[in-house]
């Protein structure tokens, strides 16, 4: 049965294959409804100003740094969340991973949707990010950036996404979801 699965596979890229070398791409084709609005690069490449003012990144920092009460991450991640909460109130020491934060938190704020997908993206290379994180106690999931816009947007307007552990997994992955949903 597995092989017989697997031919009809092969019979149907290779008859994909073929069909392809024909092919004449029309417009609509790659402008569907899902991008209907979109802007193209050409309308994209001007030089913006993309600073923020401090009391906005403060509002952002406290919104991403709040862990709602009976949550119980892990105390390394609760450790990690109390240390960013205090250089949002003071101001000083701030390192890459809260940076990162601030400028995914301010992109939400300004109403841009954020989507990071890729190899242990919701935690983080050498574990820094933290972006979703777990309740030790139930196994709950939460994701402190989505406090920045909290009900105002569907949850999905900040997306982390772990992918398969290859570049050709993540291209796959990046394209499937580009192609259904931009």
């Amino acid at each position: 049965e597995i092989s017989q699965m697997h031919e009809e596979i092969l019979r149907k890229l290779e008859q994909d294959f073929e069909d392809s070398k024909d092919y004449k791409p029309k417009p609509r084709d790659w402008l569907a409804a899902h991008w209907k609005g979109f802007k193209g690069p050409d309308q994209l490449s001007r030089i913006r100003e993309t600073g923020v003012k401090m009391d906005v990144l403060k509002q952002v920092g406290m919104h991403a740094t709040e862990i709602p009460d009976g949550f119980t991450p892990h105390r390394v991640v609760k450790r990690v969340y109390d240390a960013r909460r205090k250089m949002i109130e003071t101001g000083e020491g701030v390192d890459w991973a809260l940076a990162e934060a601030l400028a995914f938190g301010t992109l939400l704020n300004e109403g841009n949707h954020v989507r990071l997908s890729g190899q242990d993206v919701e935690r983080g290379t050498f574990s820094h990010r933290h972006a979703l994180i777990h309740d030790q106690n139930s196994g709950e999931r939460f994701v402190p950036l989505r406090n920045v816009y909290g009900d105002s947007r569907p949850n999905e307007f900040f997306t982390v996404s772990n992918s398969s552990l290859s570049e050709f997994g993540v291209l796959g992955f990046d394209l499937g979801y580009s192609l259904e949903n931009p």
